[in-house]
């Protein structure tokens, strides 16, 4: 299953030095009520948008 953060305008990917990646979900920044690092995959999210970019 494909989670919702793989296709949102929100979402920034990291890549911490052991190689592990990870989908920070940047609305975290402004609303506590959006997890960091959500568990994946998300299905539904309040703050999705789709990035233009794909």
């Amino acid at each position: 299953m494909t989670s919702l953060c793989e296709s949102c305008a929100h979402v920034k990917l990291v890549t911490s030095p052991n190689g592990s990646r990870f989908l920070f979900c940047q609305l975290a920044k402004l609303d506590a009520a959006f997890p960091k690092y959500p568990p994946q995959p998300v299905v539904r999210c309040g703050g999705y948008a789709r990035d233009s970019t794909d």
